[in-house]
């Protein structure tokens, strides 16, 4: 992308200055013609190699946040509600992004739209920034007439998602603090500690206890073979992240996550709590229930709930009920199931599918609240082992030297 520097006259004649940004001079030309201007001139903004190389390192480096798209749904949904224009709306909230990429991507939407597409499809073009699950429901808003309430429940999904998210973490500091410090202290006592008492020990010529040994062969294994440890680490890292990119590999992952003890609930009560939330908002949107189902199948992190979806999507497809084939499953509790049951009698199932949601986002805030409680045993057996291997690997061969020395 250039910088151009142009003058204009509008349809009265008024002339008019500033800046775009355009692939070349013709472009940039078209863009004002577009936008009901006469060019006068369009001129290059030179700028220096070295600014040019910055500015595309920064876009490179630069990603698109959650947050970013939260305040780009909830503005944009203000602007149109307004009763501004779609173009004039997209222009307007470009220029209050900050985040550089971000602001060219939602240029580029702008001009794809004044170029005939549509919303929703300059909006897949750009994948790797908006989801399927944004696609699909801007692209029901633009058939049903609603844009803007659609981006106001977008903005409440992506909302909901990041708070979750930050729940998390701050539930799991402490814990990341305790075993990043307890690694750190295991490093510098086997690196810089162990040596000093291996010197001193060795001088008495007498077997050392086995914590002792234990502690002295883990220095010299790091001290040695340091460079295969770092091989095994990326190496198990890669064939890690190289199995999780294939479907079994992944589903074998997920099927783990979901049996652990603490974790798995968590995630279980946070990916149903999507599910109903996603499907009750595309519902009201006016997407069909299967094309939603379909949607929320392939957006769920989850590939084991994932199957589960796309398994009740085909029984639904089938003439089935929605509640029937949950029954079925064993990732739907009783409770949702009935509320979803319940909800298609009575002909309000969007209402009761939000319903749903709010009961497991409320389950998960509780299990996020306990997070800390619950892994604090599992972090104080872990560090007293730790300490205790320590201490006798320290302790007893002085106290073996003091009986000695004694003797």
């Amino acid at each position: 992308m250039t910088s151009f520097e142009y003058k204009a006259r509008d349809r009265y004649g008024i002339l008019a200055s500033g800046q775009l940004e355009a692939d070349d001079p013709k472009e940039a030309i078209k863009q004002l013609r577009q936008q009901g201007y006469t060019p006068v001139s369009v001129i290059e903004i030179e700028s220096s190699w070295m600014s040019l190389q910055m500015e595309k390192l920064s876009n490179f480096v630069q990603t698109v946040t959650l947050q970013d798209l939260i305040v780009f749904t909830r503005q944009l949904a203000s602007v149109l509600e307004a009763g501004v224009p779609l173009i004039d709306g997209l222009e307007a909230v470009a220029d209050q992004i900050r985040n550089r990429r971000f602001q060219l991507v939602v240029k580029t939407i702008k001009r794809d739209i004044d170029s005939g597409s549509s919303f929703s499809e300059a909006l897949d073009r750009h994948h790797d920034v908006f989801s399927a699950l944004i696609v699909n429901m801007v692209k029901a808003g633009e058939s049903a007439g609603i844009l803007p309430e659609v981006l106001d429940r977008i903005s409440n999904l992506l909302d909901k998602e990041a708070d979750t998210a930050d729940k998390i973490k701050s539930a799991t500091r402490y814990p990341t603090i305790v075993v990043g410090t307890l690694g750190i202290a295991f490093v510098i006592l086997t690196v810089y500690v162990i040596p000093r008492f291996t010197a001193f020990f060795s001088a008495f010529k007498a077997e050392l206890p086995l914590p002792t040994r234990i502690l002295i062969g883990l220095n010299y294994f790091v001290q040695n073979y340091w460079i295969w440890v770092l091989v095994a680490i990326f190496g198990t890292v890669y064939a890690i992240r190289s199995i999780l990119n294939t479907e079994a590999g992944r589903y074998g992952w997920d099927k783990l996550i979901l049996s652990t003890p603490v974790f798995g609930p968590l995630f279980l009560k946070i990916n149903l709590a999507r599910f109903s939330l996603m499907l009750s908002s595309m519902l009201g949107s006016g997407i069909p229930i299967l094309e939603a189902l379909t949607i929320t199948a392939a957006t769920v992190d989850n590939k084991v709930i994932s199957r589960v979806i796309l398994d009740v999507r085909n029984q639904v497809a089938q003439g089935k009920s929605l509640a029937e084939p949950m029954r079925g499953s064993e990732v739907f509790p009783p409770i949702a199931i009935s509320m979803v049951s319940i909800g298609e009698k009575a002909g309000t199932l969007e209402k009761m599918l939000m319903k749903v949601a709010d009961y497991f986002n409320r389950e998960a805030d509780y299990t996020i609240r306990n997070l800390t409680p619950l892994l604090e045993p599992i972090m104080i057996f872990g560090l007293g082992m730790v300490l205790l291997l320590f201490a006798m690997g320290i302790l007893l061969p002085m106290w073996e030297m003091i009986n000695v020395y004694k003797g």
